[in-house]
């Protein structure tokens, strides 16, 4: 299935025009929450955007009830599949991370060269010092390989300034680290606070 990039799959059984369907795509359209488009992938068709004039089903138990897609759209919005505001990058930050990406990509050698493993090192002593100076902050970060994920961008950022990390060309969310040449990239999500996984009681 071709799903695409800012598309999410939920799990749910629906049928469309009599043609019963296991799943579903959200295709964000907007920076709302609520404006997206519910997308079927027809074996014959390819994917199709629901609108109004489909005979949409629901199954409830065994039961099948027929639903607007205003209804459905409610549903989805209900299940907890359906993909949050902080779980979707926006555009610009698809934009930079491409840029990052490649960047930080073009960087690397194939198989165990000296210089693969210098710059593993250095990326090691990039990613300590990172943690250290946010932890000493009290800013809590993810990191991802080559980017970490804040809660607060500006001020993580600010912070890393200040501790001599430089301004990056590649994108306006990118800094690099002095000593190593490491580059960076910070990404703003919401981070849970310590103690709080989803396994908790």
């Amino acid at each position: 299935m071709n799903i695409p990039s800012n598309s999410h799959e939920i799990c749910i059984d629906v049928r469309v025009n009599g043609w019963p369907f296991r799943a579903v795509q959200v295709r964000h359209g907007g920076e709302s929450v609520d404006d997206f488009d519910v997308v079927i992938d027809d074996s014959f068709c390819g994917l199709l955007t629901l609108e109004e004039h489909f005979l949409v089903e629901l199954r409830r138990g065994c039961d099948w009830e027929r639903v607007t897609l205003t209804g459905l759209k409610d549903v989805l919005l209900q299940s907890s599949e359906f993909p949050r505001s902080f779980d979707m990058p926006t555009a610009s930050e698809v934009a930079e991370l491409r840029m990052f990406e490649h960047s930080y990509g073009d960087q690397e050698d194939s198989g165990r060269s000296p210089r693969r493993l210098t710059q593993l090192r250095a990326y090691d002593r990039c990613l300590r010092r990172v943690k250290a100076v946010l932890r000493d902050e009290g800013i809590s970060c993810v990191p991802c390989g080559g980017v970490f994920v804040v809660a607060d961008r500006a001020r993580a950022r600010a912070v890393l300034l200040r501790a001599g990390f430089q301004r990056s060309t590649i994108s306006a969310g990118a800094l690099l680290e002095p000593f190593g040449g490491c580059s960076l990239y910070l990404l703003e999500r919401p981070i849970p606070p310590p103690g709080s996984s989803q396994g908790s009681p």
